[in-house]
């Protein structure tokens, strides 16, 4: 898939229109292909020098835009190789001409994640920082960006280095005692072999329960709004949006079909997804979307029920709030209208008033906190669902590896799952990384990055 043998061509600002364009050409001729696209108005900048401003040309070296042409020199780029970046009018006829022009001197153009990728194998960066940078551009809130930014300054791979080194070291140790079997010094010390496997494996433990929190961090959540007709699912929706997006009348079963927007819950990720109100219904139109609101409220990662305020619940009422009490954790009950004069407040929920916005940033906060498991302060380790299921497989090596131990089995076996676990921690960061690993991550890339 790639070439890393190729100078290789790609835009690497957003598709459309814009007030600046760069084209980035990474690999041994960058250089030489940046100069015949390119008129300085002065002289060419030097490697790692300056930006040079001059005019941009096209395939026939006829003037086409002006802006800078800026050279990386190999070693000091984000590829590790000679890179050079022509800054110019985000115009995208402009910015398909350099690409054109770039192939016609002798450049290829860059496939998905093809400059991260050579990153990666240039030695710049290790495979959970890349898979970060795929994040961060991905990112929707600002604390999404700065869970992602920590992982490309390599906060996973810093987490993970030292059990890793762990497992090498009572590897080396292990082989050293099975290959001088007949050397004291060599010894493992009775029981340091199996402390050292426990403390292992509740490292890895403690990385997987992060993954709770950082799927939802890194991915989003399905907030679901269940409830009666006309207790105000649609208005609440519309409050926490902070936009009258959904229609709200005082007829029951305005509410058809499941509406979606996105919502920026407290730096929290959420798909929050309103629903026809749950009742017996004859017509067919309100049958499908009262069967649609019974399988989004299967699929939700958090669901909100609405009770009405100005009566007390029916039984259809209360038997979903003790089913919501028995699953603690996947259910958040509000009682609405709160702002009316005969308001009853249910125990057990939040009191909110949709119309007048009372308790909704309480209720905010109560999702947020839910969804995210833990303090918002707190940085999930884990965001990533192939480092967790490496870290699961790792785990499973481990308690192999204990198991072993326990039984008195040989060494070897236990060494063998030792040096498994170690491997699947490997593959984390890419130590152990192949080229079908390699391609089924950067595939997920965008085209210039």
């Amino acid at each position: 898939m790639h070439d890393l043998s190729a100078t290789v061509v790609a835009i690497a600002t957003p598709a459309g229109r814009g007030g600046l364009g760069c084209i980035r050409i990474s690999g041994g001729r960058a250089f030489e292909i940046a100069q015949q696209l390119f008129a300085p108005a002065k002289r060419l900048p030097s490697a790692g020098g300056a930006p040079r401003f001059g005019r941009f040309l096209d395939r026939e070296a006829a003037p086409l835009d002006h802006g800078y042409l800026l050279y990386f020199a190999p070693g000091r780029s984000f590829t590790g190789e000679a890179t050079a970046e022509l800054w110019t009018h985000g115009s995208p006829a402009v910015l398909q001409e350099l690409i054109d022009a770039s192939i016609a001197a002798g450049a290829v153009a860059a496939g998905p994640g093809e400059f991260t990728y050579r990153a990666l194998r240039n030695g710049r960066i290790d495979l959970a920082r890349g898979e970060a940078i795929h994040d961060l551009i991905e990112a929707r809130t600002r604390y999404q960006a700065r869970v992602a930014f920590e992982q490309t300054e390599g906060s996973l791979s810093r987490r993970i280095a030292p059990l890793r080194e762990q497992l090498e070291e009572w590897i080396a140790r292990g082989e050293a005692a099975v290959e001088f079997v007949e050397e004291s010094e060599t010894h493992l010390g009775s029981g340091d072999l199996a402390r050292a496997i426990a403390a292992a494996r509740e490292e890895c433990d403690q990385l997987q329960a992060s993954y709770q929190r950082g799927r939802v961090v890194r991915d989003g959540a399905r907030l679901v709004l269940v409830g009666r007709p006309n207790v105000g699912k649609s208005s609440l929706f519309n409050r926490l949006l902070e936009s009258d997006r959904a229609i709200v009348t005082e007829i029951a079963g305005t509410t058809r079909d499941t509406l979606e927007e996105d919502l920026n819950l407290n730096g929290v990720p959420v798909r929050l997804v309103d629903t026809a109100g749950l009742r017996e219904v004859q017509d067919l139109v309100e049958r499908e979307g009262v069967g649609r609101a019974k399988r989004a409220l299967e699929e939700a990662d958090l669901v909100l029920l609405v009770l009405d305020g100005s009566r007390r619940p029916d039984d259809l009422e209360l038997e979903t709030l003790r089913r919501a009490k028995d699953e603690v954790g996947r259910w958040v009950a509000v009682t609405n209208k709160s702002d009316l004069s005969a308001a009853q407040p249910v125990e057990q929920t939040l009191a909110v008033s949709a119309h007048r916005g009372d308790g909704i940033d309480q209720l905010r906060e109560q999702l947020a906190a839910q969804l995210s498991a833990g303090e918002m302060r707190e940085t999930p380790t884990i965001t990533n669902s192939r480092h967790a299921a490496a870290i699961e497989r790792a785990q499973s090596s481990l308690a192999g590896a204990a198991v072993a131990l326990e039984q008195g089995l040989s060494e070897e076996l236990v060494l063998e799952d030792l040096q498994q676990a170690r491997r699947e921690l490997g593959e984390i960061t890419g130590e152990f990384g192949i080229d079908d690993l390699y391609d089924r991550v950067f595939t997920t890339f965008c085209i210039g990055k």
